[in-house]
């Protein structure tokens, strides 16, 4: 007997995953489709049946991998009851994902070098404004709350936390040495950050 054929939807989760493991181990450049098709057991042809070309797979990868860490990141904000224990989970949950994740997140940052044309540019464009969003909700709701300093720029705010947050999502992914890689280091520096818009008693 043959293998069993699998559904479209799981063909194209399997062949993301591979692409994954592939620009992970070799970037952009020199992964192509024939090494992914390959490391997900088909042929070109296959791969061809659901991705235009290596650079609709990658856009599809990058696009899920943001979903991905977006809905680990959300499903546990949510458990928190205040808007800033809300963004401090929330740099504490990228943290901890972009470290049991690395090669995701490195295969994420590997395809950079095509970062400058094409759809793939809109992929941390948009994750960045969506971080940015959010954060600045979450802010907003503070203020709103009397936690957060009414005086506060929060959208000048919220892109300092990003950076912040931004800086170790690459460390992590791609094993870079900073200062603060170490976990105790970041939530250390997080928590500083947001005692200067916090209002205390």
């Amino acid at each position: 007997m043959g293998k069993k054929r699998l559904p479209a939807d799981k063909r194209r989760l399997s062949i993301i995953k591979a692409a994954e493991r592939c620009l992970a181990r070799k970037g952009y450049y020199s992964c192509t489709t024939a090494d992914i098709a390959a490391e997900a057991g088909i042929t070109e042809p296959v791969l061809y049946q659901h991705f235009r070309d290596k650079a609709d797979l990658v856009e599809c990868m990058r696009n899920a991998a943001v979903e991905d860490i977006s809905n680990y990141v959300t499903r546990r904000v949510l458990k928190r009851s205040t808007p800033l224990e809300g963004l401090r989970e929330a740099a504490e949950a990228i943290f901890d994902y972009t470290t049991r994740h690395r090669s995701k997140m490195r295969a994420y940052y590997y395809s950079i070098p095509e970062l400058g044309s094409g759809g793939l540019r809109k992929s941390p464009m948009q994750r960045l404004h969506r971080l940015h969003n959010a954060v600045s909700y979450m802010l907003e709701e503070a203020q709103r709350q009397g936690a957060v300093r009414k005086d506060l720029q929060v959208a000048n705010f919220a892109w300092s936390f990003i950076s912040l947050v931004e800086i170790v999502y690459i460390a992590n992914a791609l094993g870079l040495a900073v200062p603060f890689r170490d976990k105790e280091e970041y939530m250390d520096l997080i928590d500083r950050l947001l005692d200067t818009v916090a209002v205390t008693d």
